[in-house]
């Protein structure tokens, strides 16, 4: 199985900041990174935890955190002002931020492969953030960092859920190592009046690339990698590589980069370097205003080709393939938003060479305040490269997928819910499971 870099964390609001021009205000590219789910292949993902909309979230699509905690005041209220105060005092005279994070999921199946565990649970723990060297009205120099870690609380860390029903994505998106390490390390320079952004360094491309407003943050969002990301994209993990992003008109951003697929997980990120292990990836990035239920809604509509070329995981020798992925949001009303991502992809180079995910969520459901909910449904066709990473045999065959979250802003800090997936894959052996669980997040 591709031990991916995932996201976690809450950890990672400040890199929010790192990635946000002052202008941008809606796009999703502000999405904060993760750390590493594993530490071998294939990364992913995750937004913070936010206590506030993001600056991409205002005015846009469903915003993640909302304000209207059901517990005043804050219990955790003490270590949010020591950290408050720390930072105000010792931090923010060098332009330095950090974001501390920790959850823990807990997910049981009632049905796995032979031999698997049934239940899995996890504590995870990080942070993240930035140091500004300078920052004008041209450009802003930074570097930004992120590290976490984890452990099993009553369980081991590995296998994961993913494996144990047969699923190449990760059914929890919010692991990371099980030893502390530091995932992201790039510089990142605005240049051109901040239209204009490079970046250099240790990280993963779904940070930048396939980012969905609605669809990408297991901390607060679909927990599922299935729908966190697109399947089709054979996305490697935190790695040495660079990318270019350019702000070509006010709703329009155009994005390139390439990074190593060779990467075997928590290290410097060359390790397996060359010019024949290398994953490339350009999008295009429409940002569309939708006249409905009496104002604009704003939505996005994100066009991504990919070429890998890698390793063979099936025996010696290179693979090399590409694909085309599409992937959008859409505000529709003041509460609502609903995405979708379609993919296509090279059977050898990538897990799946045909995916759809569609799904919608909620701020507020049934008028609940500090509620959010949302549900979702995939279909994938499993190539063999995606059995081989999950050990079994080299079979093709059909992926459906399911998931319902809710959850629940208990304090301006803490956030708790249920989430509930199905999956059913015949041919990995599993004709319906139900995993069911419970996840939780604190974020200063």
């Amino acid at each position: 199985m591709r031990i991916s870099s995932v996201g976690v964390l809450g950890i990672l609001a400040g890199v929010v900041a790192a990635q946000t021009p002052d202008h941008e205000d809606n796009h999703v590219d502000t999405k904060t990174e993760v750390v590493d789910k594993a530490a071998a292949h294939g990364p992913h993902p995750i937004a913070p935890l936010r206590r506030k909309p993001a600056p991409h979230q205002v005015g846009g699509p469903v915003e993640i955190a909302s304000l209207h905690a059901l517990i005043e005041p804050d219990p955790f209220g003490p270590v949010d002002e020591m950290l408050t105060e720390l930072r105000k005092e010792w931090l923010s005279p060098i332009a330095l931020t950090f974001n501390p994070s920790a959850g823990v999921t807990y997910q049981h199946a009632t049905k796995v492969r032979d031999g698997y565990p049934h239940g899995r649970s996890y504590l995870w723990y990080g942070w993240s953030g930035d140091l500004t060297l300078w920052d004008d009205d041209q450009g802003r120099g930074q570097v930004v960092y992120n590290a976490a870690g984890n452990t099993g609380l009553g369980t081991s860390t590995e296998p994961y859920m993913g494996e144990a029903v047969g699923n190449p994505d990760y059914s929890n998106n919010i692991l990371v190592a099980n030893r502390i390490g530091l995932y992201m390390l790039y510089w990142q320079q605005a240049m051109f009046d901040h239209k204009v952004r490079f970046r250099v360094g240790k990280f993963e491309d779904q940070v930048f690339f396939d980012n969905n407003t609605i669809a990408y943050d297991p901390v607060s969002g679909f927990l599922a990698e299935n729908f966190d990301e697109q399947i089709v994209m054979p996305f490697p993990n935190y790695a040495f590589g660079v990318n270019l992003e350019w702000d070509v008109a006010d709703d329009l951003i155009l994005r390139a980069g390439t990074l190593n697929s060779n990467n075997p997980g928590n290290n410097n990120g060359f390790q397996g370097l060359s010019w024949n292990n290398l994953f490339t990836t350009a999008e295009a990035d429409l940002t569309i205003r939708v006249p409905f239920g009496g104002r604009d809604r704003v939505g996005h509509w994100r066009l991504t080709g990919w070429w890998n070329s890698t390793p063979d995981p099936l025996g010696p020798g290179q693979v090399e393939g590409g694909g085309i992925c599409v992937n959008m949001d859409q505000e529709i009303s003041d509460v609502s938003s609903i995405f979708m991502r379609l993919g296509w992809g090279e059977n050898q180079a990538t897990r799946s060479n045909f995916a759809v995910s569609t799904g919608i969520a909620f701020n507020h459901p049934f008028g609940l305040k500090g509620h959010h909910t949302g549900i979702a449904i995939e279909y994938a066709k499993i190539t063999a490269y995606g059995r081989a990473e999950v050990g079994l045999p080299t079979t093709p065959g059909e992926q459906y997928m399911a998931e319902w979250y809710w959850r629940v802003e208990v304090s301006e800090s803490f956030n708790i819910g249920p989430v509930v997936q199905v999956v059913r894959d015949v041919t990995a052996g599993i004709d319906t499971s139900i995993i069911w669980g419970v996840r939780s997040s604190w974020s200063f």
